[in-house]
């Protein structure tokens, strides 16, 4: 095992009961080679022996492993984490990822030191493209277009499945991750760093869950993540409380029910008065403004697909011209305004839908009993 002078690379992962997955992932990255790392479980409270099999796996590919305990909450869990970090270079994966490519790290660790000696910049962070591990093959469009959103340094298009990998010098100029809030950390550090330095994607591809996409419908629960992703941004946070408690009513249904969501949505969206609720609407409209180049890439994604491309590879001719002559004006105000009134037009539709549906469901199975 290698001594905490001379590792080169610390992995942090937040855990807590993750006895199922983050052993094999322990047990696949002891496969990496030309690289020095660590390992360091930062543990939230398991109480399913996730440290402890943590451990044996460590052990048996012989790689040095840390297993701290910490206060319950990623953000808070990756900075403790990273405190206990012996490496100037962290990396930060989810539990259930998976590592194919036996020389990922060491390519990605080549491939941002050179751009740090390129640039003479300690302030770089790298993120790896996805490859979503999937049990069939539905939805093979969307999943190639999401895909191929990871390769991207957009924002919006970086989250923590494709790990964070950055120096622990840049990460305390940074802060770390926002504790204030217990959730979206990965988003608003990732929104630091395109406001304070540079992201960079990393050569190779992580593996990712795709379970809960299947299991709750791909389209469902992307639609879910953009509205997660435009009131975090425009600061209607009161949301997130409520739609844990509606995530959690939904228990084990068969597909995600975006209904109960779109009703707290209009409900908040007008409790501060109509002024603010129309201040929201504005600032959604200028948020799906501002992501109206994934209609162009979604362009490109099928022309390459079409050609045989990997999820991330092929001309982005769409995308170019998209942001050369198309994106300057439809950024400007009054597209933001009409862009609010056809979100709010779209919202307000897809809410009337969902109930009629939601309606005649309960009306079938009523008569039905």
């Amino acid at each position: 095992m290698s001594s905490p002078s001379n590792i080169e690379l610390s992995i942090i992962i937040p855990a807590i009961n993750e006895a199922e997955s983050l052993p094999k992932l322990i047990t696949t990255l002891g496969q990496q080679q030309n690289i020095r790392f660590e390992i360091i479980i930062a543990d939230g409270g398991s109480s399913d022996h996730t440290l402890t099999l943590c451990q044996a796996a460590a052990e048996a590919v012989k790689i040095p492993l840390q297993a701290i305990n910490a206060p319950a909450g990623r953000a808070k869990q990756m900075n403790e984490g990273s405190r206990h970090a012996h490496a100037t270079d962290l990396l930060f994966l989810h539990a259930d990822t998976t590592v194919d490519d036996p020389r990922l790290l060491a390519n990605a660790r080549d491939s941002i030191q050179q751009i740090r000696r390129t640039t003479n910049d300690d302030q770089i962070a790298g993120h790896f493209p996805l490859r979503f591990v999937r049990s069939s093959s539905d939805h093979d469009g969307g999943y190639y277009f999401y895909e191929a959103k990871t390769t991207l340094n957009r924002r919006d298009c970086i989250n923590g499945d494709q790990g964070f990998w950055l120096s622990k010098t840049y990460l305390q100029q940074l802060g770390g991750f926002d504790e204030s809030l217990d959730y979206m950390e990965d988003a608003r550090l990732a929104n630091k760093i395109f406001d304070s330095g540079r992201w960079v994607t990393l050569p190779g591809k992580l593996g990712t869950s795709a379970r809960r996409f299947e299991s709750e419908g791909l389209k469902q629960r992307q639609t879910l993540n953009a509205l997660l992703c435009n009131f975090e941004r425009i600061g209607l946070h009161s949301f997130f409380d409520a739609a844990k408690t509606a995530y959690r009513q939904q228990g084990q249904a068969e597909t995600l029910n975006l209904a109960p969501f779109l009703i707290i949505i209009h409900r908040l969206s007008f409790s501060e008065g109509l002024r603010q609720g129309f201040r929201y609407w504005l600032d959604t409209g200028s948020y799906v403004a501002e992501n109206a180049w994934q209609l162009a890439f979604q362009k490109d994604c099928q022309r390459n697909r079409t050609a045989g491309h990997t999820a991330g590879d092929g001309e982005q001719h769409t995308l170019k011209f998209y942001d050369q002559c198309i994106g300057p004006l439809i950024t400007s105000l009054p597209a933001r305004v009409i862009t609010a009134l056809l979100t709010a037009i779209w919202f307000y539709g897809l809410l009337i839908i969902k109930q009629l549906s939601t309606f005649t469901l309960s009306i079938k199975t009523a008569n039905t009993n």
